[in-house]
């Protein structure tokens, strides 16, 4: 069972390796080439959550969870106090 899912992911990951044609590069350019991929993906991940999530709440008029969240928290600590 595991080696069947090693196996698919090594054919998987040089199908990636191929397509890419990161198979001609050596390991530390591979490395940093993958590091740059997950910074650029982390970025688009940031600008996707921070901006366009409120600003299409906005259009919406969907409230976010985190301003729900943080109004209950809020008024769970004025109404102790």
């Amino acid at each position: 069972m595991i080696k069947s899912i090693t196996d698919f992911i090594n054919y998987w990951y040089f199908r990636y390796l191929m397509v890419t044609e990161l198979y001609m590069v050596e390991k530390w350019e591979r490395v940093t080439i993958h590091v740059i991929f997950l910074v650029i993906f982390l970025l688009f991940w940031y600008f996707n959550y921070s901006v366009l999530l409120s600003f299409t709440g906005r259009i919406l008029g969907i409230t976010p969870i985190s301003s729900v969240l943080h109004a209950a928290t809020t008024s769970k600590f004025s109404a102790a106090a």
